[in-house]
């Protein structure tokens, strides 16, 4: 077991069963959000069932989880097409026979306005970033139910809660917010917890291919901690909320971005200029 995956034990979610969307890598050792999700919950115990697009991705973080000892099914399929999700659903359930966990992790946008945004662009925010959502989890719910003891992970964006310059990506993923903490209380009578992990500026195939040292750098020394978040990262905080350890957390909106969301923009400007923002100023001032 790798030195990403060997802390994340073989019984903690033993005998549940997962479905990650957006599960897919291009890199099993530098996973983006979801694949590193599919297989930390996999080294954890879990049998899971790894949604994508692409064939190619798909086996690729299904590869990684048979050479940690763990098992899992890649499942071809559209997260934002209805009858494809009710597919995805059905074929986890009659390969595993249960679903007791899903993780919806898709996530795509530009930086655009109001103003410069196409139609387009909205819809394909709308569709990747909550349909896709509304969909996998409108198929999952029946199944989530019947384990009694079940979790839905959402995986939204910093951009969701802070200003970010992209105005679909952020009023979608923001979205995810409120449908989150309806969904928790509309299911939770039924035994199903409801969650959403927000990651910030991490170190990802998404959030860093096309970025310089120098910005990733910069990404770093941002955060209050002042270390490189990745995928990994993300991966850890769905293992611990969809085990029997959250069982009393429900409707968390969870950041896992170093502190990002709670800095104060002159903090994150003194931190970045070497202490130059005067230390005198209050902070409304």
């Amino acid at each position: 077991m790798s030195e990403a995956t060997d802390s994340a034990g073989s019984s903690r979610l033993e005998s549940k069963v997962a479905l990650v969307v957006g599960g897919g890598t291009v890199d099993p050792d530098w996973p983006g959000t979801g694949s590193a999700t599919a297989i930390l919950l996999a080294a954890a115990g879990a049998k899971v069932a790894v949604v994508g697009r692409s064939g190619e991705h798909t086996k690729l973080t299904c590869d990684r989880i048979a050479e940690d000892g763990g098992e899992a099914l890649a499942v071809l399929a559209d997260a934002t097409n209805d009858a494809s999700c009710r597919e995805a659903v059905a074929r986890t359930v009659g390969h595993f026979g249960r679903l007791d966990i899903l993780v919806n992790n898709l996530g795509a946008g530009d930086r655009e306005t109001v103003l410069s945004a196409s139609d387009e662009a909205w819809e394909r925010a709308l569709d990747i970033n909550l349909r896709s959502v509304v969909l996998m989890s409108r198929h999952a719910l029946p199944h989530l139910i019947e384990a009694e003891s079940s979790s839905i992970i959402n995986v939204s964006s910093i951009a969701g809660i802070r200003a970010f310059g992209a105005a679909p990506y952020s009023a979608t993923k923001g979205a995810l917010v409120a449908l989150t903490q309806d969904m928790a209380i509309s299911h939770g009578p039924s035994g199903v917890r409801v969650n959403l992990i927000v990651p910030g500026h991490l170190n990802t195939p998404m959030g860093s291919g096309h970025q310089s040292d120098e910005t990733r750098d910069l990404k770093r020394r941002a955060s209050m901690l002042e270390v490189e978040g990745t995928g990994w990262d993300v991966g850890w905080a769905a293992v611990f909320l969809a085990s029997h350890e959250a069982r009393f957390i429900t409707a968390a909106v969870l950041p896992v971005d170093g502190g990002a969301a709670a800095s104060g923009p002159l903090a994150v400007a003194a931190k970045l200029m070497g202490g130059e923002v005067q230390r005198s100023y209050g902070p409304d001032e």
